[in-house]
């Protein structure tokens, strides 16, 4: 008798947290697609433990020309924790261990050569292999990751990828954009595309179409997305909704994420930022007496024990206008925002396989993290 008495408290414990986690969100199928929808209420106290393992300042042992980081385009990491660093201005790639010490830059020089680069954006890995697209050449060019050189590849007139990103393992992927003709107006089109062997479109994970009429906001054609273990976590492209699609890699829903969200209208500062992306993109400027808003989210990563992390938009005050907020997910429940206070203003942190990275906000080095 003594045991059940003591078993019953503990019963209760369980079904009173349950009933209190259960209301801060529910789950609808709707179309045969299950919709988690999170009230905003946290339902754990988790926040983010972080260890400075090292700095990254870049190589001095190395011919002038290629000492430094002359910019941190983006790093990527295998999954030994081995580091790679794109370096955008030496054009060059930057290998470091996983303790942080230097191993070898390629190639040697920049330039237009087969082997070279000129100017490159954007890096991912495949096993053991790296796949830069250098906009400056309007290619791909790909290398071992011993710097051995594999093969160049030119991209067709047009076609140019936007956030190149993989698993490490499988689903090289990328947005595509195009243009079709309409009955009556143009269509824009931007597809989250996986690509074969050949870095040719192989599937259609996602797809934003938009016509070009008076209404067309080009950032409503852009939004953020993540790829882990061969799926995809889409951010909704619209700013009314905080809304994130997990897809297969054959573009095939498994469910959607939602939380409830107030738009959030750009301040002056980030209006004129923005308007001045949209006109270097030879769109038309903003309309001044047009009220626009934010995305809901503006970064997706995924972390070791595949809870997503997001980074949602929020009015910014002198009070908050330093302070990164990361929205935390587990099984696609809400679990607490937390501010990353390690991160400083205008850094970028990105979450590579066991570690959290931080870029500088003058992008001439990075911090590595464990976390917990």
């Amino acid at each position: 008798m003594r045991r059940t008495v003591k078993i019953i408290p503990v019963l209760l414990s369980l079904i009173l947290l349950f009933s209190c986690t259960a209301d801060k969100y529910k789950v609808e199928i709707i179309d045969g697609v299950k919709y988690i929808k999170n009230t905003g209420e946290p339902t754990a106290a988790y926040t983010p433990k972080t260890k400075l393992l090292f700095e990254i300042q870049g190589p001095e042992n190395v011919p002038d020309s290629m000492k430094g980081f002359g910019e941190i385009t983006q790093i990527i990491a295998d999954f030994n924790d081995n580091i790679y660093i794109l370096d955008g201005i030496h054009a060059t790639i930057k290998k470091y261990n996983r303790n942080g010490e230097f191993e070898r830059y390629f190639p040697e020089q920049y330039g237009s050569g087969i082997e070279q680069l000129k100017k490159p954006t954007q890096i991912v890995l495949m096993y053991d292999t790296l796949t830069v697209y250098d906009h400056g050449l309007g290619k791909y060019i790909q290398f071992m990751t011993n710097g051995r050189f594999i093969q160049s590849q030119f991209v067709m007139t047009g076609v140019k990828p936007v956030a190149l990103k993989s698993d490490g393992k499988t689903n090289l992927s990328t947005f595509i954009a195009k243009i079709e003709k309409g009955d009556s107006t143009d269509v824009s089109v931007n597809q989250l595309c996986v690509l074969n062997d050949r870095l040719k479109t192989q599937y259609v994970v996602r797809e934003i179409r938009a016509e070009m009429n008076k209404d067309f906001f080009f950032p409503d054609l852009l939004t953020f997305y993540s790829v882990k273990d061969g799926m995809f976590y889409t951010a909704e492209n619209k700013s009314d909704k905080y809304r994130i699609y997990v897809d297969d890699n054959r573009g095939n829903s498994q469910y959607v994420i939602e939380k409830k969200f107030t738009k959030v209208p750009y301040n002056e500062f980030e209006r004129e930022k923005l308007n001045e992306f949209i006109v270097a993109a030879k769109f038309p400027p903003m309309d001044s007496t047009r009220t626009y808003y934010k995305k809901a989210v503006s970064s997706i990563e995924i972390d070791k024990l595949n809870r997503i992390w997001t980074q949602p938009s929020l009015e910014r005050t002198e009070a908050n206008e330093d302070s990164l907020y990361v929205d935390i997910f587990d099984e696609g429940i809400f679990v607490n925002r937390t501010v990353l206070d390690f991160v400083k203003r205008n850094e970028t942190y990105t979450l590579l396989n066991n570690r959290l990275y931080v870029i500088s906000e003058d992008r001439k080095s990075v911090r590595v993290y464990d976390y917990e």
